[in-house]
């Protein structure tokens, strides 16, 4: 059965207070109606959007919301929904049994499931009547690095406080996807400050293996058709984060504005955009947002996997990520990675300049064009790209990437910028194509090569600006 999105009415009313009776801003593209996106997005609410978990499901729920008040169409029959399923695991910690005791002697302290202790991570059932235990406090700095090197053939007991959001978000039900070579690794458990004795620590740990389970998982899609079109130009950005870790500065929430809430708040936008002014294309715009895309991409290798249209039908994919934090003299300028393996950063120079965005060379833009979720594309022969306008900046992956920091004004003229490419593609007869080099490096032949005729045997976009420094992914 398809599960119901929020009531739109309510949603909208609550969380987007400067929407319109049509759903969204008059001006989609500009900044305020970005921020209202990202708002919503990056609420401690939503917990960092991990996958699974319900933040990322509410974040789910926001964008099938927004695009139905737009008016725009589902993407996957009669659903917005593209469902899939990833291997997990499931564990019930009620089961656990924990008793632990100070090392030179003393009373023996039995800590209750879900009132005393609760599981954080656990890749294996665990049963130990002596062991020595790791014993850390959340509020050490930089307790979330050594949880890490610490986990081992030991349980490590992480104190923490009732109002922490990392004890708050972890009930007695634990779902996780499975992830390699864990398996063997003792738990790490979080434990109500208080509750453990002084001094170093020996246990009885006792916690069932968890259960293998299949984990079923969304990638959002909205469409808007053209008359008599049969190819498609997609935007896409991921919505999910990397969830809710152990604090630093005293906050454990990875909200995750820059990344890829822009990507996310930006591809809305233009959806929003592109629904309301309806210019005349030859192409059908999709609207993708991927989940589980810091899982290793695998939200969108799910969707090349079983897409809802043919993957030769697509003319191009726009992937967005980190367009909310320019670097020193980065300003209205954008890059895309990968630019010398096709034609499609010329075509996104050339249009985006009328609107007053500058395409440049980046120093990692190559190497990065593997990092996010235009690679399934590329590597089934979709001209595929990223485009950020930001930099891998020192808040990257940290509960600092706040919408407090992001350049809301610089995002709204990508997302303009952007628009007018989304125009130029949608509507130009011939379809962005890989050049050799581009052929070579991602192995395609002529049978896997989607793109319809061969570019330009040069780089794509000769010219470019250079600029160095570090980039997202």
């Amino acid at each position: 059965m398809m599960r119901r999105p929020l009531v739109l009415a309510a949603l909208l009313l609550a969380l987007a207070p400067r929407a319109q009776e049509a759903g969204f801003a008059p001006d989609p593209l500009s900044s305020d109606s970005l921020r209202t996106t990202l708002e919503f997005l990056t609420d401690d609410a939503l917990g960092g959007r991990d996958t699974p978990s319900v933040g990322l499901a509410k974040a789910r729920d926001y964008l099938v919301a927004r695009v139905q008040a737009a008016g725009l169409q589902p993407g996957v029959g009669t659903e917005f929904l593209h469902r899939y399923e990833l291997p997990g695991s499931r564990l019930d910690g009620s089961t656990m049994q924990l008793t632990v005791w100070a090392t030179a002697g003393g009373e023996k302290v039995v800590l209750q499931p879900g009132k005393d202790v609760r599981v954080w991570r656990a890749d294996s059932g665990f049963a130990n009547q002596d062991v020595e235990v790791v014993r850390l406090d959340l509020a050490t700095p930089g307790a979330d690095r050594l949880t890490q090197r610490q986990r081992g053939q030991r349980p490590v007991l992480l104190e923490v406080d009732e109002t922490s959001p990392l004890w708050q978000a972890h009930g007695a039900v634990f779902e996780r996807l499975s992830r390699r070579g864990s398996a063997g690794t003792a738990p790490t458990l979080l434990v109500r400050r208080g509750r453990l004795p002084q001094g170093e620590l020996h246990a009885a740990l006792t916690l069932p293996a968890p259960e293998a389970t299949q984990v079923a998982l969304e990638n959002v899609v909205a469409t808007l058709p053209c008359e008599g079109a049969t190819e498609w130009v997609v935007f896409s950005a991921h919505y999910d984060h990397i969830g809710i870790g152990a604090a630093r500065n005293g906050d454990s929430i990875n909200n995750g504005a820059d990344d890829d809430a822009s990507g996310s708040a930006a591809v809305l936008a233009l959806a929003e955009a592109f629904a309301t002014q309806k210019p005349k294309l030859r192409r059908n715009l999709a609207f993708v947002w991927f989940s589980a895309e810091e899982k290793g991409l695998r939200g969108s290798f799910a969707f090349v996997a079983k897409p809802p249209f043919p993957l030769a039908d697509i003319a191009a994919v726009v992937n967005l990520e980190m367009l909310g934090r320019p670097p020193a003299e980065g300003a209205r300028k954008a890059w895309v990675t990968g630019h010398n393996l096709s034609d499609f950063a010329a075509i996104c120079a050339a249009a985006m300049q009328p609107a007053g965005i500058e395409v440049i060379d980046f120093a990692m833009a190559a190497g990065l064009f593997s990092a996010s979720d235009n690679l399934p594309f590329a590597q089934k022969g979709v001209v595929a790209h990223s485009i950020s306008a930001g930099s891998l900046h020192q808040d990257y992956h940290q509960p600092s990437d706040e919408l407090k920091l992001l350049d809301l004004d610089h995002m709204s003229a990508v997302v303009r910028g952007l628009y007018a490419f989304g125009v130029e593609l949608g509507a130009r007869e011939a379809r962005p194509a890989f050049n050799e080099r581009g052929r070579k490096q991602l192995k395609l032949d002529a049978e896997t090569d989607q793109s319809v005729s061969p570019a330009a045997e040069q780089p794509a976009a000769p010219g470019l600006p250079r600029r160095g420094g570090r980039a997202p992914r």
